[in-house]
């Protein structure tokens, strides 16, 4: 699945987005940080290791979202062929109601026509 039909954000982009903004954060918390090296380090390991988490929830949610879709399109399939099946069969019934009642012309026009040998 490439796109979420319920805001329509693609899942590759939003991935993006929220790399591109954890590496935005990063830059700049290096270039207007006024604490040392260490201190700026240590709260970009700190920001890496959040944004790798919000990263790992996001593709659990994908994946149960991915998860539910298979399982409504399962259910989805399973109704259209039960539906095929029932307009088959209603279509069947159809088809023989006119063979039927063919025959029933056609043996009424035989009799008709010996009556009038």
């Amino acid at each position: 699945m490439d796109y979420d039909s319920d805001n329509g954000l693609s899942y590759g982009a939003l991935g993006a987005a929220l790399a591109a903004g954890a590496v935005a954060g990063a830059v700049a918390a290096l270039l207007f940080a006024p604490q040392s090296g260490e201190r700026t380090r240590e709260q970009l390991r700190q920001q890496a290791n959040r944004a790798r988490d919000r990263m790992a929830a996001s593709r659990e949610r994908i994946n149960e979202r991915v998860e539910e879709l298979l399982d409504t399109i399962a259910i989805y399939s399973e109704e259209l062929v039960e539906k095929g099946k029932d307009i088959t069969e209603k279509e069947r019934q159809r088809l023989n109601d006119g063979i039927a009642l063919a025959r029933s012309e056609l043996d009424r026009l035989r009799r008709k026509l010996s009556r009038l040998d």
